[in-house]
């Protein structure tokens, strides 16, 4: 593993789509305590990124050393009076540094950060991982101001698309001990692909969403900025690049990345939200508002946000989706730990 110092800052704000885009994403804040990931996933955008490109020894892990100037921006950034959120795993896989900062720092990183958000009543913190290292942060006392989110996918996809990780069972087994010791869990199933036996799949992924009852779903379907360019760093770097194969040769409405299908990016997510437990909160990530608007989901936040109260979408120019004439069988207003404001009802689609 990879050690240095951050030079710039480690926390930032995620630069996003423009806010004339027809994309439904918000500019939310991010820590970046590491940077690369050990894992292989053939689609991973940070093989493109050019801070990677040009240091391709720290695409497999770096994590930084001077955690006393990450506090003190953290410190600060809980000063804030505004009610925020803040996800760790953006450029980087939110656990699998655990045990690699506790070598180097002494901690590991959820012993650093995890107090602080536990210690205030109005920000909230985000893990996103593929890692099951949850024997640390299980020493910790459960807060509703921390969550824990893991990125699923099918089995089948997993086992040929994410070299590296651990299989979906388990990541489910790793968030179920969370669940269970009181901390908040997020699931983001994404990027969703039609491979042949996609429905039965995906069932068998939403069933154990449901299972574990998580406060939010968030679906995302394979999407590249640049799908040549992607495809051509997955095989440069000795991965799977025929799950590119499923992109079109179109971007989104938005021209913001190019995507499967968007007929059968429609039939993938209507199947997801159709089965998913009317408790659960659904949400897309970073998809155009024609795709929101097709399935009849209004906005009720999404992975990053604290909800849609949360202030970046209420200062925000973009527009928001709302209820529409597409949606049916309502779901029950919902109200996750951490926000104050109540849910419109939420939309299942026929």
């Amino acid at each position: 593993m990879l050690t240095a110092r951050r030079a710039s800052k480690f926390i930032r704000r995620f630069g996003g789509p423009g806010d004339d885009s027809g994309i439904v994403c918000f500019k939310f804040w991010q820590l970046v305590p590491a940077g690369g990931c050990p894992y292989r996933c053939s689609y991973c955008f940070l093989q493109t990124t050019p801070w990677f490109r040009f240091n391709p020894d720290h695409l497999n892990g770096l994590v930084y050393t001077n955690v006393d100037d990450m506090l003190r921006e953290v410190d600060a950034w809980l000063e804030d009076p505004v009610a925020k959120m803040m996800i760790v795993g953006e450029l980087q896989d939110g656990l699998v540094f655990e045990t690699a900062f506790k070598k180097v720092t002494g901690k590991p990183l959820t012993h650093w950060i995890v107090p602080k958000f536990a210690a205030q009543a109005r920000h909230r913190l985000i893990f996103l991982t593929k890692s099951t290292q949850v024997h640390d942060a299980l020493q910790l006392d459960a807060t509703p101001q921390v969550v824990f989110s893991w990125s699923v996918n099918a089995e089948e996809v997993a086992a040929r698309w994410e070299h590296g990780t651990p299989p979906p069972s388990q990541r489910f087994a790793a968030a179920s001990a969370m669940k269970d010791a009181g901390w908040p869990v997020r699931f983001r199933l994404d990027p969703m692909v039609p491979y042949p036996r996609w429905r039965s799949g995906y069932g068998a992924a939403i069933r154990e969403i449901n299972r574990i009852a998580p406060e939010m779903l968030t679906l995302g379907a394979l999407r590249a900025t640049s799908a040549k360019s992607l495809r051509g760093a997955a095989t440069k770097n000795g991965r799977d690049d025929s799950i590119f194969e499923y992109l079109t040769e179109e971007r989104d409405p938005s021209g913001f990345k190019y995507r499967i299908p968007f007929p059968v990016q429609v039939e993938l997510f209507r199947y997801a939200i159709q089965k998913l437990s009317r408790s659960i909160v659904p949400a897309l990530c970073k998809e155009d508002q024609a795709l929101w608007r097709e399935l009849g989901m209004p906005f009720q936040g999404c992975h990053c946000l604290l909800g849609a109260s949360d202030a970046l979408v209420q200062n925000s120019p973009r527009e928001i989706p709302s209820i529409t004439g597409n949606s049916a069988n309502s779901r029950r207003p919902q109200t996750m730990p951490g926000t104050t404001a109540g849910r419109t009802s939420l939309t299942s689609v026929p």
